[in-house]
């Protein structure tokens, strides 16, 4: 099957004929280093084999952020990492977007428009698990991914995948509270508070004023999936987790 760097080797140079106006110098040092990568362009490394005598030499990793066959090894580890950390209890894949309207603003502030999903995912997240209609603590231990991109990768979508086990520890940490069975917490209940806290995120960084007043009024998606064990959202999720779009712009 071919590699991302198979289809950069034979497709690249014509891509940036036709984009040369579009494309940046930190993008072309990308595609650079992903063609050159383990070619033996960028030196190479010599193992030697007990078993056959010999010296073999392999080229060298560029070790790009962006390039997939530097980033698996790394995918593997995370994966294995989280599943032994996952809990013995129902999880859930809590994902939490943004309007149309407002990814305008995220493509020209990706670091503050990024961070203030994140900041606004996370903190709807501990207020409503600290009711006790959900949960009645907020000390709950979960992490999130970003995603730029949905089902289709020439769509801008920015959203962020949040994995929430079904519980947490007691305010006075004495003992384990657990959520209803497959049931975290309702849609409707969280997405009027996300949308608040992301408004609040803007406001801070000073951008609110850059989104059409309009966009406060409408639903934002909020979107929980009871997700088993866990494992299988793990599985989904680590592709992604050292996977970053050439052209998002985050440090």
């Amino acid at each position: 099957m071919p590699t991302v760097a198979d289809c950069l080797r034979q497709h690249g140079d014509e891509f940036l004929k036709q984009h040369a106006d579009k494309v940046t110098l930190q993008q072309r040092k990308v595609l650079s280093a992903i063609t050159r990568c383990r070619t033996g362009e960028l030196g190479h490394v010599i193992f030697a084999c007990d078993g056959c005598q010999r010296q073999h030499w392999v080229g060298r990793s560029c070790g790009n952020r962006h390039c997939p066959t530097c980033q698996h090894e790394k995918t593997q580890a995370w994966l294995q990492k989280q599943t032994a950390r996952l809990l013995p209890v129902t999880h859930y894949l809590v994902t939490f977007t943004v309007p149309d309207e407002v990814r305008s603003l995220l493509r020209a502030c990706p670091q503050q428009g990024y961070d203030a999903i994140f900041a606004a995912g996370a903190a709807t997240i501990r207020d409503l698990l600290a009711n006790p209609k959900w949960l009645g603590s907020p000390n709950v231990g979960f992490f999130g991914v970003l995603h730029t991109w949905g089902r289709d990768p020439m769509i801008f979508r920015p959203h962020v995948h949040f994995v929430v086990p079904g519980g947490g520890v007691s305010d006075d940490g004495t003992k384990w509270l657990a959520t209803p069975s497959n049931f975290l917490f309702p849609e409707a209940v969280a997405s009027p508070v996300y949308r608040q806290k992301f408004r609040e995120a803007l406001r801070a960084e000073g951008l609110e004023k850059n989104v059409d007043p309009s966009v406060w009024h409408r639903w934002w998606e909020v979107n929980v999936a009871p997700m088993s064990d866990g494992k299988s959202v793990l599985k989904y999720l680590a592709p992604y987790v050292f996977r970053v779009a050439i052209n998002d712009n985050r440090g």
